[in-house]
């Protein structure tokens, strides 16, 4: 948190914090000694304890003041509420959205079953190798080109099913020199 960056007792404060446990707001001033005011409101203050409402923090220094977490006053695995800083006896104000969770709750890891790491059993399917699909469809339409041109004994149909059965043998020449 910095405290006169952007001017004479600016704060400057994330919208929002999530924790677990205990943590210490840092505050960096960036201009002249001050003091901040720290408060939470009634929901937080369930869960949260400040160290000390009204701390002095020096100038071109740093201050840490230690908010401790209960949670084992928790509702539902959490806490919410407000962070409430103020300097200047509350000229400026600043709000910080809290939320407390239970580090049980909060838990992010997943228990993988043994069985994942193996192989599925089975074969590979046929849409496990697409140029495969893509061959067999090929194959289908020059066959069907083909007899086209065999049964409609049009110049016309005969160019057009050329182009088709060219188009086929330039993609399978592709699928060979990727294979």
């Amino acid at each position: 948190m910095h405290v006169n960056r952007d001017g004479r007792r600016e704060l400057d404060v994330p919208d929002t914090v999530e924790v677990t446990d205990s943590f210490d707001v840092r505050f960096v001033n960036h201009g002249e000694a001050t003091h901040v005011h720290l408060n939470t409101d009634d929901s937080l203050s369930r869960a949260v304890t400040v160290d000390a409402g009204n701390r002095h923090v020096p100038g071109s220094g740093e201050r840490r003041v230690r908010i401790d977490v209960d949670t084992g006053g928790l509702e539902r695995d959490a806490a919410y509420g407000t962070l409430e800083l103020s300097t200047g006896y509350g000229a400026e104000q600043r709000v910080i959205d809290v939320e407390v969770r239970d580090p049980e709750a909060a838990q992010t890891t997943v228990d993988v079953d043994e069985r994942l790491a193996e192989p599925p059993s089975g074969g590979a399917g046929l849409f496990d190798r697409p140029e495969l699909v893509v061959l067999g469809l090929a194959m289908a339409a020059a066959t069907l080109a083909t007899l086209t041109a065999a049964v409609v004994d049009e110049t016309v149909v005969v160019v057009g099913v050329s182009v088709v059965v060219g188009a086929v043998l330039v993609a399978l020449g592709f699928l060979l020199r990727r294979g």
